[in-house]
């Protein structure tokens, strides 16, 4: 039985990405840890090796349960329907009373964004993600006529990607969606032919 996981990876996981998420990184203690996985020190230790590489599955984890989905929604055929669709999956996570406010991932960017170290790289790897998504979406809009011809796909895509992270923090300050909501709209009155 040595060697063998005797505990739901699952469960650990998003044990711990809660407190990272409400904690941040750095302020987040192994004591921290243990207390909500239930596992001892040696525990993590032996399965993740440090804080960091448990932080960098537990962002892994984030992206994989909240950013997929999200990512589907821009299959819609109608452009508005797939980027409203998009930010109303981001504000199901975020009006989850079981979840800390705000967004793991722009929580890391702004705490290990820019360092040389995996979360950064996993956290440009999900905004390079998107932001590819955006501007694939706006094009296939321009496309089939639902955004004007003119439209500069690769601004709007930045556009888009920019309001992810603001609509994070604006969640995780005031603790509620209405400003975000207000704000996806403004976006979308900006985007849209006027006849939309």
């Amino acid at each position: 039985m040595s060697g063998r996981k005797q505990f739901n990876e699952d469960y650990v996981l998003d044990a711990a990405m809660k407190v990272f998420w409400h904690q941040g990184y750095e302020a987040t203690s192994l004591s921290d840890l243990e207390a909500a996985t239930g596992l001892n020190k040696s525990s993590i230790y032996n399965t993740y090796q440090n804080k960091e590489a448990l932080f960098n599955r537990c962002l892994e984890r984030f992206i994989e349960k909240y950013g997929e989905e999200a990512i589907a929604k821009l299959d819609h055929p109608d452009f508005k329907t797939a980027i409203t669709g998009f930010f109303d999956q981001l504000f199901k996570a975020y009006d989850n009373p079981d979840l800390p406010t705000g967004c793991l991932a722009t929580m890391a960017t702004m705490e290990v964004g820019g360092a040389d170290n995996q979360a950064s790289e996993l956290v440009i790897k999900l905004m390079e993600r998107m932001r590819t998504c955006f501007e694939q979406r706006c094009k296939q809009a321009v496309n089939d006529g639902q955004l004007d011809a003119s439209s500069d796909c690769a601004a709007l895509a930045a556009m888009i990607l920019s309001m992810t992270r603001g609509i994070a923090v604006l969640n995780r300050g005031y603790g509620d969606l209405d400003i975000a909501r207000q704000a996806i709209n403004g976006m979308l009155s900006g985007m849209l032919p006027s006849q939309q």
